[in-house]
This record gives C-alpha cells, sequence and structure tokens, in this order.
C-alpha cells in the first residue's frame, strides 16, 4: 500500500522557498511516499481498503494529516510559491516559465496568470497578492495585443480566462469578500476592463450564422486564416458553446443586454444541430452555415465544455434557461444509455467513451475528467440519483487513473480498447493495463501534471456526499505535485507520469500554466478548507448553488431569483 505522508512544514515552506526547493525540501518526503507504494493488482473492490468503494490497488490515505486547516495552509502555501515565482520572473508577461527563470506570452500579454490568478488569492484571502493585481487591472490595454510579437488570439481562451478572470474577482469582491476590496474604484475597474475586452473581441460574432470564428486578430480586427478549410471557416462546439455564461453574467453585470445576444445567438444552432443521439452531435461547425459538420465527439477535447454549459446555464438562471437543462438531460441520458462501458480487466470502473457516428470508441482525455463533477452537480440541482450514481463513477475513474501511476500524477490520454495493445509501440503497457484498466494510447503523450478537471470532480464529489475520500484523493494529488511537478521557480508538467517522480522535466514543457493558479489550487484549496460560505457550489444542508463556476474555475454569483 501507498502511504504518502506530505510534511506540513515542507509545504509550507513554499510561501517563502527559493528555486533550491525542489532539490533541497521535497526530494526526502516525496521519497517516503513514493517508495513506500506497493501494487495490489486484483482489481478488485472487494479487497481490504482505506475506504469502503475505493477501487483497485489499496492506497492507504491513514497517513495523511487530519487537520483541515493545515491541509488548506499547505496549498496556500503552493499558491504562493507559485504567484511568487510568476510575480519575480514573469510579471506583467503571460506565464512562468520555472525552468530557466524567464517568461512568455501566450495569450496577448496582459498578464494572463495575474488575471486568472486573481479570484483563487481573493477565497484564500490572500490580501498582499489581491492588492497588487488589483493595481495591475486598470493599467492593461485590452484594445490591442501587447505581445512583443505578432499574435492571434483565441475568442474561447480570452473568455473563460481572462474575462471570467474579471467578472469572477467583481462578484466575491462585491460580495462575500468585500472585506478585501481596500480600493473600490480598482473593483470597479474589472468590470470597466471586462467591458473593454468583449468590446475589442465581440466583432468575432460578425458572421453570417453568429457562430463566431475563434481566432482573430484584434489589431486588424480580422479572421485568422488557420480558421478556414476549403475557403470555409469552422467552429468546435466548445470554441462557441462555451461563451455563453460569460457573456451573458457580463450583460448582467453591465445593462447592456448585447453581449449575451450575441453568445446565446450561436447557441441556437447547437440546439438545432442534426444528432448522433439525442443531445449529442459532432464537434465541428460550419461557421457560414451553421450545420454540423462531422459526427465525433463526447466529453472530450472540443465538445466538452459546450455540453458542461448547458446545466451550468440553468443553475446561473433557471428560469431562463429550461432549455439548456432540456438539453443537458437530453445529453446525460444519451451517454448513460450508449457510451459508458468498464475496461475488460476492470469491471468495476465505468467511464463514458467517444464516438465516430454510431461507433463508440473506448477511449477519454484528462479533459473528460470534469464529467463526474458535472453530473454530481446536474444529481443535486434536479434531485435525480442516477446521475449521482455516474457521477461518483466518473469521479472515481479518474482517481484510479492517478492511482495507478508511479507519480501519483493522472496522464492526459486513457484507452480501454485492447485492440490497440497488438501495437509493438504499445503492447508493452499490457500488464500495466491488466491492473489499472487503462494505458496511455500514444506513446508521444506519457507527459502531465497540470490539469485541474479531475481535481474538480473530487470537489464536486465532497460537496455532494461529505465523504473524506475525496479529500485524501486530492491531498494525494497534492503529495504528487510536491514531488513531480515543482522546478525551478514555480511548478511544471512532468515528462512521464508513469515512473516515480514524473521522469524529470522537459524543455518543451516549460511552462507554469495559469490554470494551475485558476483551476488546480482552487479547487485543492477548496476541498481542503474547513471554512464555508456561499462560494462553495453545493453548500449548506439544502445543497443550494449561489455562484456557479465556468469551465476555468471562476465563481460567478448566479441570477436566480431563488438558487437551486
Amino acid at each position: 500500500m501507498w502511504s504518502p505522508l506530505l510534511s506540513l512544514g515542507t509545504a509550507l515552506a513554499f510561501g517563502i522557498a527559493t528555486t533550491s526547493i525542489h532539490a533541497q525540501l521535497i526530494p526526502e518526503c516525496a521519497r517516503e511516499s513514493l517508495e513506500r507504494r506497493q501494487s495490489s493488482n486484483n482489481g478488485n473492490c472487494q479487497q481490504q481498503q482505506t475506504y469502503q468503494g475505493q477501487c483497485g490497488t489499496n492506497y492507504d490515505y491513514t497517513g495523511f494529516p487530519q487537520d483541515q486547516q493545515e491541509r488548506a495552509e499547505a496549498v496556500i502555501a503552493q499558491f504562493r510559491f507559485a504567484w511568487n515565482g510568476y510575480r519575480q520572473y514573469a510579471f506583467p508577461h503571460d506565464d512562468l516559465l520555472p525552468q530557466n527563470n524567464s517568461f512568455s506570452d501566450s495569450r496577448n500579454g496582459w498578464g494572463l496568470t495575474a488575471i486568472d490568478g486573481l479570484d483563487t488569492a481573493i477565497i484564500m484571502e490572500q490580501q498582499d497578492i489581491v492588492d497588487d493585481i488589483l493595481q495591475f487591472v486598470p493599467t492593461i490595454d485590452f484594445t490591442k495585443n501587447n505581445s512583443p510579437n505578432p499574435t492571434t488570439t483565441s475568442l474561447f481562451e480570452t473568455t473563460i480566462r481572462y474575462l471570467g478572470g474579471l467578472l469572477s474577482a467583481y462578484d466575491l469582491l462585491k460580495g462575500p469578500f468585500s472585506d478585501l476590496a481596500s480600493n473600490d474604484d480598482n473593483v470597479d475597474a474589472l468590470l470597466t476592463q471586462a467591458k473593454t475586452l468583449a468590446d475589442t473581441l465581440k466583432f468575432a460574432f460578425n458572421t453570417t450564422t453568429g457562430i463566431p470564428v475563434n481566432v482573430i486578430n484584434i489589431d486588424s480586427q480580422s479572421f485568422a486564416a488557420q480558421q478556414q478549410q476549403d475557403g470555409q471557416y469552422y467552429a468546435g462546439l466548445a470554441e462557441f458553446g462555451t461563451l455563453i455564461l460569460e457573456w451573458q453574467h457580463l450583460s448582467d453585470l453591465s445593462g447592456d443586454p448585447s453581449y449575451g445576444e450575441l453568445a446565446s445567438r450561436a447557441e441556437e444552432y447547437f440546439f438545432n444541430a442534426q444528432e448522433v443521439w439525442p443531445g449529442l452531435t459532432g464537434g465541428q461547425y460550419s461557421v457560414d452555415t451553421g450545420a454540423v459538420v462531422d459526427q465525433s465527439g463526447g466529453w472530450i477535447g472540443g465538445s466538452d465544455s459546450g455540453y458542461e454549459y448547458l446545466i451550468k446555464m440553468f443553475v446561473y438562471d433557471p428560469d431562463k434557461y429550461q432549455q439548456y437543462r432540456d438539453r443537458w438531460v437530453s445529453a446525460a441520458d444519451s451517454t448513460i444509455a450508449h457510451l459508458i462501458s468498464s475496461p475488460s480487466s476492470r469491471p468495476d470502473l465505468q467511464m463514458a467513451g467517444a464516438y465516430v457516428g454510431p461507433q463508440v470508441i473506448n477511449y477519454t482525455e484528462q479533459l473528460a475528467c470534469f464529467i463526474g463533477g458535472n453530473f454530481l452537480l446536474a444529481s443535486t440541482v434536479l434531485s435525480q440519483s442516477t446521475y449521482r450514481s455516474y457521477g461518483l463513477a466518473f469521479s472515481e475513474f479518474c482517481a484510479n487513473g492517478y492511482r495507478y501511476t508511479a507519480s501519483g500524477i493522472g496522464p492526459l490520454l486513457y484507452s480501454w480498447n485492447t485492440t490497440l495493445l497488438q501495437n509493438p509501440n504499445l503492447t508493452a503497457q499490457s500488464d500495466y493495463y491488466a491492473s489499472a484498466g487503462y494505458f496511455i494510447p500514444d506513446p508521444d503523450v506519457f507527459n502531465g501534471g497540470q490539469s485541474p478537471e479531475a481535481v474538480e470532480s473530487w470537489y464536486y464529489a465532497y460537496q455532494t456526499t461529505g465523504n473524506q475520500y475525496w479529500r485524501d484523493v486530492a491531498w494525494a494529488y497534492t503529495v504528487a505535485q510536491n514531488a513531480s511537478l515543482v522546478v525551478g521557480s514555480g511548478f511544471s508538467d512532468c515528462v512521464n507520469v508513469l515512473e516515480q517522480n514524473g521522469g524529470g522535466f522537459s524543455p518543451t514543457l516549460n511552462r507554469q500554466e495559469s490554470f494551475m493558479l485558476a483551476e488546480v489550487l482552487k479547487y485543492q484549496y477548496l476541498i481542503q478548507t474547513p471554512k464555508r460560505g456561499s462560494w462553495h457550489v453545493q453548500e449548506g444542508d439544502d445543497k443550494k448553488n449561489e455562484f456557479v463556476y465556468n469551465t476555468e474555475a471562476h465563481p460567478f454569483r448566479v441570477r436566480a431569483k431563488n438558487p437551486v
């Protein structure tokens, strides 16, 4: 059994540690925990486990620190370590490159990590960081690209990260964390800047259908050529289906309905598209005609958050978005009826696969690990126990994915299509599949580490059930992060999740992602902290939602008269 024990003194040292932290502080505790891991590979939930229902290898959680406040403080220390590295070496650029203490501008040079991480600093009540970022926000010029090189802009990424981060911080500082608002003008600037940004972006919707072109040139107000195929523009379901929450919320806060109307018009093509099964469509749409042009999809990348936002819009305003609820129910019921299967080596596991037309593919991605949380949110909102059961099963599938790697970090890709194991490049994973219930289907994609989707679902699972198991699963990931992802001045993906300590690092993976601060560390804090409040999902005895989280983990105050 694996009995990882993270020294809290070590974890808290993140707040003041220098670039030698990995060499001097992490390996001893990580080595102690990782070397004590032993496989128990019978793939049977009935073996003796720390928690009833825990599937597969016996992972002994009893050695974890039991004080939840100490766990929460350790996650705060991780956040401060990540922020301090960014602040010292990268601010006000977009990204920290921790391996060489440098920076990049991957998203227009507007200070991505600062904006994406602001609401996490607010929820963690880190006043100094909040003040620092709030002083920076009014100085950003969202009307032009600020990257030193010409670059395109992703409407989708800019919406979920920048626009979402600004609106969320505004809601929190005008609401439950108003005590952190030391300068009202800087708080008001969050909304002003959100409007400026949306005004810069909204030409993307100027198409014959209203479906936006995702990749755009903001300086020339033109569409990027790479969005074209055969002279036509195409948009992914996730690209245009993951705008409605942010743009509608901007309308509701600003009083200008035009923003929400733009996003809503595009959604209509999804609701009226040709379906593979009820509620489930292909993933690519013609911007020119609005027609769906393929039959490939699922809850994987390219379509994922298009389905995610259906139930979240109903949570946001149940009187206005009943159609979105109904569409989600159709998609979820079709998923249950057609897409779910169990690995042949691990019948105790269940997961939704992908599809190409009516053919189901036993394949999923780390990106799809959010599905557990999405089903669990719907289960409480709609009072449907079936969705709860599947939500917990999906969450457990991804927990199992993390348990079985030597690093404790889940892979980016999962397959249980045994035909692929005949490939000479994959045959070596046959024994791994026999115990883990999955293998990695691309020998070039063994890296990972900063993905938020699994811990997102574990947070919803804890909020739904109150079961300490999910806190411990998330804490195991915290241990693994400290052992495998710390390098130089921050966090970076490791090269091989199947190796102890992640197999090291590569210059090609040299980036601390903004969503490490925005999502991963936020969800890890939320699941561990004993502090309760309206910003939690499914909070209180009645499990109501006063806030709904966008796909980048930015919480927005709902418009519901009676929160569901």
